[in-house]
């Protein structure tokens, strides 16, 4: 029968997709039956209940009586297969009499207005407001005039009083504070801002031609969409609400007796194998012969054995004892009965096979290193503040190697997070790195190998120009920087590689352009990536020299061939690292980067920007560098 369920729902979804074209609601509304016969197959059979099942619209009520038995044909529920049976056959398909009805549909969407005219639809979440302050420092200037009596002069008392008047100008501070929409941040969520222009929704809320209706709220705050649509509706004595089409009973009487009549035949039976102790173990019966079942016989003195059961047909069962059983019981026998051997061992050499070397194994490892660096001063007359800086590096490897295949596969994950506090600028980070580098290589000689390569890099927390912390500068993929490529690496000597791939693409993205200046990470105004095709070479090299000084370089270099392929990027980053005990070693870290594509504003010896003829600052790049020293404990596993 589980079979049967399958086979049958494909043919009846197509009938059922007939039914509901627009040429059968036509025959529907002429009430115009097709001359051909309604025939199914167990598996159409079966699919056409299925669809029926799964339309909410279809049933008035989702616990009817006829939609449990459906379900328990099509779906194997574990009710007697009797009674489900005599209810479907009792059902009077012939009294369910659909009839094309107008329905409605509404949906409500809410808005936020930003005023009297202006809205959005409110179904998007916002991250921040959206509106943008603006103050503007303004100087008022008042005049003030003032008047006093000229002083009589001296032996001319027949001037009459002479009153003189002064203005003066005072200026009085006042600020301006005007809120704006912020448009450029509504368009990057895909918001698209609406007016109400006379009772007209610009840009429309609809698509032109649509037959839906639109109308507010008494209170604005939500819009309703109504939409009237035609449909076969039952009549409310029937278990059915929304049918497909006036067919939809006759079609589902025809399923259900090609489902009946199947299952009768094909249906499987559960049998229940127990042991003395009441264990239980299911066993069905079908009408397809089945594979043997292994199962274990035991007695009440807990003896067992092993027999098969099989199935090869519906109403026959095979029982098959398990080969080479030998049951012997314990009994007590006389001392004179019991007989007495002797045994020789056997002293030869087992004969030895060597072990088969597994072609392919992977490998991992993991290191963490955590330095420190401290500094105190209390009432030191040269200057200086205490200081206390950390840095954490952990790395992670899995390698998988294929001897047969010659195919090694590398792939490498380093966090490098350093953070100081001191006592005038609280904490701070000073380092934030996040590198995956992943490498296929395939052997093609002694020491060349085809290699393809994949490196990422980015950060995981903010970045700021100290002693600004307000505006972040860079946070996670922003930027971010992964590069694909393809060529050849030689290793001429031990611990040493030179992986040149002659094509490859750079990709420079800044996922936040609304908080962070693309910019200043090389990307062009109004972009948020930069895409390079062009050639990389990376060196790595590792030596102990001297009394446990190991040192660790790692040059990546990379051109262009679009664009000034002459100029090329460099990121070189070197570690020495001095054990000094079995977990502290002293470590100094020097990482050096130079990108064409980076830009920094140039000073004149007074410390200010210089500008160009045009008023623009001018800008080139320059040489990075971050250096480290301090004690590192590390573990390695």
């Amino acid at each position: 029968m589980r079979s049967v369920l399958i086979v049958l729902i494909s043919g009846l979804s197509l009938f059922c997709a007939a039914a509901q074209s627009p040429g059968n609601m036509e025959n529907a509304e002429n009430d115009t039956l097709p001359v051909h016969p309604i025939r199914f197959t167990p598996a159409t059979a079966s699919e056409y209940i299925g669809n029926l099942l799964q339309l909410d619209s279809l049933w008035r009520e989702e616990g009817d009586t006829l939609h449990l038995s459906l379900s328990r044909l099509a779906d194997h529920y574990n009710e007697p297969f009797d009674s489900v049976k005599t209810r479907l056959l009792g059902f009077d398909y012939d009294a369910v009499r659909p009839e094309l009805t107008t329905l409605a549909r509404h949906d409500t969407i809410p808005l936020r207005w930003f005023n009297d005219t202006v809205f959005i639809v409110d179904t998007v979440p916002l991250e921040k407001e959206p509106f943008i302050t603006q103050k503007t420092f303004i100087t008022k200037k008042t005049i003030v005039t003032s008047q006093f009596d000229a002083p009589q002069i001296p032996g001319l008392d027949t001037i009459p009083e002479v009153r003189v008047f002064v203005d003066s100008i005072r200026h009085e501070p006042d600020t301006i504070t005007e809120v704006f929409l912020d448009t450029l941040y509504l368009k990057s969520r895909n918001i698209t801002l609406h007016h109400l222009v006379e009772q007209e929704i610009r840009p429309p809320l609809l698509p032109p031609g649509s037959r839906k209706d639109l109308t507010f709220l008494p209170d604005s705050s939500h819009v309703v969409i109504s939409e009237e649509y035609q449909a076969f509706v039952a009549d409310e004595d029937s278990p059915f609400f929304v049918v497909p089409g006036r067919l939809t009973p006759d079609s589902l009487r025809m399923a259900v007796e090609e489902l009946l009549h199947y299952t009768n035949v094909r249906d499987s039976i559960p049998l229940y194998i127990s042991d003395p102790t009441g264990a239980r173990q299911p066993f069905w019966l079908t009408a397809e012969p089945d594979e043997l079942m292994r199962y274990w016989v035991r007695n009440h003195e807990n003896d067992s054995i092993t027999i098969w059961v099989g199935n090869p047909s519906k109403h026959e069962i095979q029982l098959v004892l398990e080969d080479d059983i030998h049951v012997e019981r314990m009994g007590k026998l006389d001392s004179g009965d019991i007989p007495i051997t002797t045994l020789e061992p056997d002293r030869s050499l087992a004969p030895l096979r060597p072990l088969d070397e597994i072609p392919g194994t992977w490998r991992y490892g993991l290191s963490s290193a955590f330095s420190l660096n401290q500094n105190y001063l209390s009432n030191w007359a040269r200057g200086g503040e205490s200081s206390l800086a950390s840095l954490l590096d952990l790395r992670a490897r899995a390698e998988y190697r294929n001897i047969d295949s010659e195919i090694k596969w590398a792939n490498r994950i380093r966090f490098r997070y350093g953070n100081i506090i001191s006592e005038e600028f609280g904490f701070r980070t000073n380092t934030d790195i996040l590198e995956l580098n992943s490498q296929m290589n395939k052997n093609i000689s002694e020491s060349i190998d085809f290699s393809s390569v994949f490196y990422g890099k980015t950060q995981i927390t903010r970045g700021y120009d100290y002693p600004n912390d307000s505006i972040p500068i860079s946070s996670f993929l922003s930027p971010g920087t992964f590069t694909i490529g393809a060529g050849f690496e030689y290793e001429p000597f031990a611990n040493t590689t030179l992986n040149f791939s002659a094509l490859s693409y750079r990709n420079t993205f800044v996922l936040d352009t609304t908080l962070i200046n693309q910019r200043a990470h090389g990307i062009e105004r109004g972009k948020r990536a930069r895409h390079e095709m062009g050639g990389q070479l990376v060196i790595n090299n590792e030596m102990t020299l001297l009394d446990d000084l190991k040192i660790e370089n790692s040059v990546r270099l990379f051109t262009n061939y679009l664009d000034r392929p002459q100029n090329v990027d460099v990121d070189w980053e070197i570690n020495l690292q001095k054990r000094i005990s079995w977990y502290f070693t002293v470590s100094l870290n020097l990482h050096l980067i130079y990108d064409e594509n980076i830009l920094f504003p140039v000073l004149d010896d007074q410390g200010d920007p210089v500008t160009l003829p045009d008023g623009s600052p001018k800008e080139e790049p320059r040489l990075q560098l971050k250096q480290f020293l301090g004690i590192t404990m590390s573990l390695s596993i």
